[in-house]
């Protein structure tokens, strides 16, 4: 009987944790990571700090990154539907990600053979409730199998650190000034980070505002990207100040309650 063929994934995002996971596999896996793929799935939403990270990865692990593009861009499906994404309907996520790397598995499987598919994901241990891969039927459990090193070593976020510091990859620049990897009109940002984007990347907050504004109403109420207001409003003189200070208050408290625990 023969043996199935392998492949093996890595996803990257362009974040801190699926970097980490790249590095780890290099240092500890080496087997695999000679056979290792490393795939981006661009939504064409990313900062341009993503990209240049991405550029990165290739020159320290000299190996080069797969980029799989969506169907259809984001701009195409808004103008379809006129409804900008939310946490109860993330099609985004379905549109410019997962479906995908649904059809770069098929393509593969069609070009180079039938056999596994071995997903490597970049969950760490202190965030192992998080969902990776869910293969959904029958057949996509049969071509898919989740591998979560991170998790399976015992890796939280300070061992990620020290994995990218001690690699001289570092974090990508945007952690300067935003808290998570991503699009750049992503819903669950912080109003500061809206208030960042505006400040660093003013054409994709223009170009936010134009999704929002443009997008069908619900009950005569316009969709927002954030809780705290348009980001028309969000950038008024007064609102930017009252963003940046509660911003600063809870660091202070967020400090004052790791000493505290650190005394524990």
């Amino acid at each position: 009987m023969n043996k199935k063929k392998e492949y093996h994934i890595l996803s990257l995002s362009g974040g801190k944790d699926s970097t980490a996971l790249a590095f780890f596999m290099r240092e500890n896996m080496p087997e695999i990571f000679k056979k290792l793929e490393l795939v981006f799935y661009d939504t064409g939403c990313d900062l341009p700090e993503t990209y240049n990270y991405l550029n990165k990865i290739e020159v320290f692990l000299n190996k080069k990154i797969t980029i799989v593009e969506p169907d259809k861009s984001f701009d195409h499906i808004f103008h379809t539907s006129l409804l900008i994404p939310a946490p109860h309907r993330r099609y985004c996520t379905i549109e410019l990600k997962v479906k995908p790397s649904w059809k770069f598995i098929y393509q593969k499987i069609k070009k180079e053979g039938e056999g596994i598919f071995y997903f490597y994901i970049g969950i760490r241990a202190d965030e192992s409730w998080r969902k990776g891969i869910t293969p959904k039927n029958n057949r996509e459990k049969a071509l898919i199998t989740p591998k979560y090193p991170l998790i399976e070593n015992h890796i939280n976020i300070y061992d990620v650190e020290r994995i990218l510091l001690d690699n001289g990859i570092n974090y990508p620049d945007y952690y300067n000034w935003r808290e998570r990897n991503g699009c750049y009109f992503c819903f669950y940002q912080k109003p500061l980070d809206w208030i960042n984007l505006y400040e660093k990347h003013p054409e994709l907050y223009k170009q936010a505002i134009y999704y929002e504004e443009n997008g069908r109403k619900s009950h005569g109420e316009i969709f927002r990207w954030c809780s705290f207001g348009t980001l028309r409003e969000m950038i008024q003189t007064d609102n930017i100040k009252k963003i940046k200070a509660n911003s600063n208050k809870n660091k202070i408290q967020k400090y004052c309650n790791q000493k505290l625990f650190d005394t524990l």
